[in-house]
């Protein structure tokens, strides 16, 4: 299936989830609002512009973009059956004309209230006060219309994270060839960044974690100017972007000697990720899938050192729908895509985590990551 037809498809999702809402119409982003819905409006309509209004009704697709992004706008959204407005002059004027226009004067407009601040939702309500009372549209909170939607990835979509995911396990396994003891965790969390873009990747999908010896008992440890060391567990935790979509993945190394200590908590670590991605299937919930991996820490005797969930969604962003963990709310579906990433941290002498993406095909997980881990004996 072409990336036309995927993009179409979505599309019709949304229309169906608008019409199951009992709405006339999704509005994604606000006028004025930069930065804010990017994700969204890229998932909806293709454009990567930092602002833009993208409205889905029953029968219409549309963005409405200021003089910077029109153009940009044609080219992007065209393709995929938007209509691009031209968001030109006073806001109040175009945005009256753009209701009138868009045929949802009146009528029941969702809010993909994940991407609006309380400020933007003012101005909307604020913009709609200046049309006649017969033409306001009635604002609907929509906060999950278009995350139940993204949970579930196109081939298109699997096709940009596997790009993403490739480009990680390359610039990590060169990272890891050039790592001396001496070298600092901030030194090579750049290495890293430089890594990813001589692979292709577009930027490096968050803030790359450089953890050595202590410092990798803080789950999210900041790099430091302090040497990752020798003969003590490094945990880096890294990923790429590329196309729009993320990667995620985590690695636990050892520059030297590993000793019995690190060789027990490996293990453990090892063997709760491959319980949980071997045990892992579509309608599961979030909740049982995260007890696949830490019932094996727990049995070890160490589950109070394993203090956050097993993992979470990945795509647009690289934490979303769904989340496993004791407070997953969520069922596992065919198509999502997530990370798996047990861990244990010990204050005082570090931690282990390892972390991989999967997506579930005919109901079993299928391990995305390849880049290269430590095997504990007899695995």
């Amino acid at each position: 299936m072409s990336e036309r037809s995927n993009a179409l498809q979505r599309v019709d999702r949304i229309r169906e989830a608008i019409e199951e809402a009992k709405l006339d119409a999704l509005m994604i982003s606000a006028p004025g609002e930069e930065n804010l819905g990017m994700e969204s409006r890229y998932y909806t309509s293709g454009f990567t512009g930092s602002a833009g209004v993208v409205l889905v009704t029953r029968d219409r697709s549309l963005i409405a973009a200021d003089f910077r992004y029109t153009e940009q706008a044609e080219a992007e959204c065209l393709p995929r059956g938007f209509e691009v407005f031209p968001a030109l002059g006073a806001r109040k004027e175009w945005f009256a004309k753009f209701v009138g226009e868009s045929g949802i004067a009146g009528k029941r407009v969702g809010i993909a209230t994940h991407d609006l601040t309380y400020a933007a939702r003012r101005s909307l309500t604020s913009l709609a006060t200046s049309l006649p009372t017969k033409d306001r549209p009635k604002w609907v909170p929509a906060p999950d219309l278009l995350s139940k939607l993204r949970k579930t990835k196109d081939a298109d979509e699997l096709r940009l994270l596997q790009a993403a995911i490739d480009i990680a396990d390359r610039a990590f396994e060169q990272l890891e060839a050039e790592l001396v003891p001496e070298t600092s965790e901030l030194i090579a969390a750049e290495m890293f960044a430089a890594n990813v873009k001589a692979e292709g990747g577009t930027s490096i999908s968050f803030d790359t974690i450089v953890a050595g010896g202590p410092n990798g008992a803080m789950p999210h440890a900041k790099p430091t100017s302090a040497a990752i060391g020798g003969d003590c567990p490094i945990v880096i935790d890294m990923g790429a972007k590329f196309g729009g979509y993320c990667s995620d993945l985590t690695r636990t190394i050892v520059l030297g000697q590993q000793d019995a200590r690190f060789r027990e908590i490996y293990s453990i670590v090892f063997e709760a990720q491959r319980a949980a991605i071997e045990g892992v299937e579509a309608g599961m919930t979030c909740v049982d899938a995260d007890g696949l991996a830490r019932s094996v820490i727990e049995k070890a005797g160490y589950g109070e050192r394993f203090g956050h969930g097993l993992g979470h969604g990945v795509g647009l962003a690289v934490h979303e729908d769904p989340y496993l963990g004791p407070n997953g709310s969520d069922t596992l579906e065919e198509g999502m895509v997530f990370t798996i990433e047990p861990g244990i941290y010990l204050p005082g002498w570090g931690g282990v985590r390892i972390e991989d993406i999967v997506v579930l095909e005919n109901g079993k997980a299928r391990v995305l990551s390849k880049a290269r881990k430590l095997t504990p004996a007899g695995a």
